[in-house]
């Protein structure tokens, strides 16, 4: 079983960003009764980020970076992405959030921005590992795989 806990920054004025904190999930994360069962930080906890990063080193801890592809511009998702990627390849999953905005903007739109930008902000974070020489070009293929795919496969036991 995976729990979902959404977490992002903004929700109008009156919401309190610093509940965003993924942190603040670290006692749910740590409790012996919870530990079977995994959690899924969706958003990524956009703008804690980092703190996400360090909450995926518990064994049941996972993120996805759906919404994140709406509020950041590819290079801005590929810092993101790397520095999860680089510690937890593992544990990062794609997510497409895709709804409608508007009557006239529907969830196929979202869809297709959400997709777009993810494959720009994934080949951004990768290639740039591979220029600096973290990985190698079948490795930067098979990281791909596993983001946009076989990560969330083996996380809900699809085949």
């Amino acid at each position: 079983m995976a729990d979902h806990n959404h977490a992002i920054d903004g929700a109008g004025s009156s919401y309190k960003q610093s509940c965003s904190n993924t942190l603040l999930l670290e006692s749910a994360f740590n409790d012996n009764s919870l530990r079977k069962t995994n959690f899924v930080i969706v958003h990524g906890g956009y703008p804690f980020t980092r703190q996400t990063a360090s909450l995926m080193s518990k064994s049941n801890v996972y993120a996805d970076f759906s919404a994140q592809t709406f509020l950041l511009y590819p290079r801005a998702l590929s810092e993101v992405l790397r520095n999860w990627l680089e510690y937890y390849p593992e544990k990062v999953l794609f997510g497409t959030d895709a709804f409608a905005l508007t009557p006239e903007v529907g969830w196929e739109e979202g869809g297709w921005l959400a997709i777009t930008t993810a494959r720009q902000a994934l080949a951004l974070a990768l290639t740039g590992m591979m220029n600096d020489g973290e990985i190698t070009r079948e490795r930067a293929i098979e990281l791909a795989r596993m983001v946009m795919r076989d990560n969330a496969i083996k996380l809900y036991g699809l085949n």
